[in-house]
């Protein structure tokens, strides 16, 4: 059991709902029961936004049983649609309205013929994944749909940045002390003379998905989220990705000598050895850490550690 943002991790569609509320002007339609659908409660609570939580539950109830989903579930997105005028409109079903084991991809083409918007069905296994391996999919599969739509329209954007850049995915609302690491990373590209191409999904606009191919290279955070979609970009267009989480002296240098070597690797010469000895000597100030801790206050003591995978 993994622990996630001061919980247990939790089903697959919790992992679907944190992605696509953490984009700009995306809804999720979530095929649920009652009982189901505390998302809305737990993101309100937690992370205290001025927005509301773009997420309606198409509840399944005795009705729903006895004449099928379908009317339902495509009134709900079409109204969704008139209504809020979102970019893009996730549908997810839950564990428990898997069983009626439902086409929701053929609910999906249905309400696109009316809908202004783009609609998209999460393509998740309920029973097979938890919230966290949900929310990678679900991200890949996001950015995935629209480098596709981009293609077709003749408006992907394939040429690279003149300076090094990057796009750092898996920040993500509920996502612990994401805040704080997006504001970190971006002060550490800068350092670098790394320019941020784009952050996914956190904040991010699903029109601006089209320029992902143009960054350098892809950072991956977390071991939870951005990884399925960073290989993706690099499957597709060749984009070299970053997967050292850079948190710890050790691993924050190992990053950087991973993103050296993989821009080098491109055709520029940047050297952050420097760097790294000055951040390691001066700022970190790890050694004087190490030194002031009385080890003997901690002896025979027990401590609850609080985190996720990547965190604690």
């Amino acid at each position: 059991m993994k622990l996630a943002y001061w919980m247990y991790a939790g089903p697959a569609h919790i992992g679907t709902l944190r992605i696509a509320s953490s984009f700009k002007n995306v809804h999720a339609i979530m095929h649920a029961p009652l009982g189901d659908d505390y998302f809305n409660v737990m993101r309100s609570m937690l992370e205290r936004e001025r927005d509301y939580t773009p997420v309606t539950t198409s509840v399944v109830d005795r009705n729903v049983l006895a004449r099928g989903s379908q009317e339902k579930v495509v009134d709900n997105i079409t109204r969704k649609d008139s209504e809020e005028h979102p970019d893009l409109i996730v549908l997810t079903p839950t564990c428990t309205s898997s069983i009626l084991q439902e086409d929701l991809q053929n609910f999906v083409e249905r309400a696109q013929l009316e809908a202004k918007g783009d609609v998209m069905l999460a393509d998740v296994n309920h029973y097979r994944v938890n919230e966290l391996q949900a929310a990678d999919r679900t991200l890949q599969q996001i950015v995935q749909f629209y480098i596709t739509k981009a293609r077709k329209k003749g408006d992907l954007v394939t040429e690279k940045t003149e300076k090094p850049s990057v796009n750092i995915f898996g920040l993500t609302t509920l996502g612990f002390h994401n805040n704080h690491d997006a504001t970190e990373l971006k002060k550490l590209m800068s350092d670098l003379g790394i320019e941020v191409n784009a952050i996914v999904p956190q904040g991010a606009s699903v029109h601006e998905l089209k320029t992902l191919p143009r960054a350098w290279f892809n950072l991956v955070p977390y071991r939870e989220t951005g990884l399925l979609a960073a290989q993706y970009l690099e499957q597709e267009f060749g984009t070299p990705y970053v997967d050292i989480t850079p948190m710890g002296i050790v691993e924050t240098a190992r990053c950087i000598r991973k993103i050296q070597q993989v821009i080098n690797a491109q055709g520029a010469t940047v050297d952050y050895e420097s760097f790294i000895d000055q951040q390691t000597r001066y700022v970190s100030q790890a050694a004087w850490f190490s030194r002031s801790i009385d080890c003997q206050n901690l002896t025979g003591k027990k401590a609850v550690v609080f985190g996720d995978s990547t965190h604690a």
